[in-house]
């Protein structure tokens, strides 16, 4: 026979409610276990700060002032671009400001003929001042090509102008790599300890001993 045309009988049975009250009041029967935990004043405090974020973020006077500060980081940066490039000096401008030393440097032409290289620089190293001894020993070299008339001094001239000028390519080569030596040190924001000068200085004097040779 069809579903539709039996008679179903249903039953409703209730529980009797001393039962139901034994059953309900009894621990054993509470699955329940889930507890509200109470929040300390730390989780109270980081979540009143991250309500204010969210509120100021969504604020336009947030969004304005935000703004201002990303200009006034590019207005910042493009002044120390400038700044770089009027100095002519890129290297001071990656590094920062070079260390003042205590011995004066004498960098035009008629000086550098005039002064004793060879004291000056053992004055340096016997007083540790490492970078001070690298830049006399770039000075000595240029003296010693000028003498040669393998570069002609100028100021204002770079250093790669003056490697550019030797023809002689092993004296060349080796004032190249005497110049990177300098530059490192010289330029460089990091202290110069013996080690490292005695390095760069067998550069110099490997440029000094091809210098005398022609």
């Amino acid at each position: 026979m069809p579903a539709e045309n039996e008679d179903f009988a249903v039953t409703i049975r209730l529980l009797p409610e001393d039962i139901f009250n034994k059953y309900k009041n009894d621990p054993a029967f509470n699955y329940d276990n889930s507890q509200d935990k109470a929040e300390d004043w730390i989780t109270k405090i980081k979540n009143w700060i991250n309500q204010q974020l969210v509120v100021l973020r969504s604020s336009k006077a947030f969004s304005t002032a935000l703004d201002y500060f990303y200009y006034a980081l590019a207005i910042l940066a493009l002044i120390l671009i400038i700044r770089g490039l009027i100095k002519g000096d890129r290297r001071g401008f990656i590094f920062g400001e070079i260390v003042n030393n205590d011995i004066v440097m004498i960098e035009d032409k008629e000086d550098i003929h005039q002064l004793d290289f060879d004291d000056l620089i053992t004055f340096a190293m016997e007083s540790k001042q490492f970078k001070v001894a690298i830049r006399y020993l770039f000075l000595k070299s240029l003296k010693l090509l000028a003498d040669r008339d393998l570069i002609e001094l100028k100021n204002n001239k770079t250093n790669h102008q003056y490697i550019s000028e030797i023809n002689n390519s092993q004296i060349s080569n080796a004032f190249q790599r005497a110049t990177f030596s300098f530059e490192w040190i010289w330029y460089g924001d990091f202290p110069v300890d013996e080690y490292i000068m005695k390095n760069s200085q067998s550069d110099f004097n490997e440029l000094f001993g091809l210098i005398a040779s022609i």
